[in-house]
């Protein structure tokens, strides 16, 4: 693997993130979500190969790539809406080597992961942001959707405030709660991850690379 690098200059542009106040809405909501859990989901369910990935953010667990989560293939599974795109980021460098590829967002755009499995070893995910905009900033909605349940399988997980700052920044760690719902604790389930650009100048865009997910899983 690629060195790490601390922070990774982004052409152009950039972003500080920081939790932005809550807002009114409600915690849970419910949404159509599809895939539906399956048997044949559970029997699919490994857990990842990992390791080390933000050891230079001072970040020792072990983390894997979410499901197309460093866009290096482009979309990978991820549902773009809103003008939502995978851009070409020749010569940028992230906590996984060289990135060729980013997540690119324009204000009021979606973009939601693959589903993929968790159990309550799974507590939360981090992921890189830039903005390829000066002078503006934007709020970012990051959710967790639980396409198990019926009633509230859409949690709001956080609330970002993102800054031009002329370099990528990781986000804090950002709770996945995968047994929100379960009557039961263990096993697997499917979870997946939406990011939705709520607010921003007209033309800024929010970039994103790197999403991953910490199974407390250790070589």
């Amino acid at each position: 693997m690629k060195t790490l690098l601390k922070c990774a200059a982004v052409t152009g542009a950039a972003l500080a993130c920081t939790a932005s106040p809550a807002l009114a809405d409600d915690e849970y909501t419910t949404d159509q979500i599809a895939p539906s859990w399956t048997a044949a989901s559970a029997e699919s369910c490994a857990d990842p190969d990992t390791s080390p990935l933000l050891s230079a953010f001072k970040d020792d667990d072990f983390y894997a790539p979410a499901p197309g989560g460093t866009f290096e293939t482009g979309a990978a599974g991820w549902q773009l809406e809103g003008g939502a795109s995978v851009v070409a980021t020749p010569g940028d460098r992230t906590v996984t080597g060289n990135s060729d590829s980013a997540l690119d967002l324009p204000v009021g755009s979606t973009a939601t992961s693959p589903t993929f499995c968790v159990d309550e070893r799974y507590p939360h995910f981090r992921f890189l942001l830039a903005q390829a905009t000066e002078k503006a900033e934007a709020e970012v909605r990051v959710e967790v959707l639980y396409p198990g349940l019926a009633d509230k399988n859409v949690r709001k997980a956080k609330d970002l405030k993102a800054k031009y700052q002329g370099r990528w920044e990781l986000t804090d760690r950002i709770k996945l709660e995968p047994l929100h719902g379960l009557k039961k604790g263990g096993g697997w389930r499917l979870v997946a991850i939406r990011l939705h650009v709520k607010d921003a100048k007209p033309g800024s865009v929010v970039r994103v690379d790197d999403v991953l997910v910490d199974p407390r899983a250790r070589a």
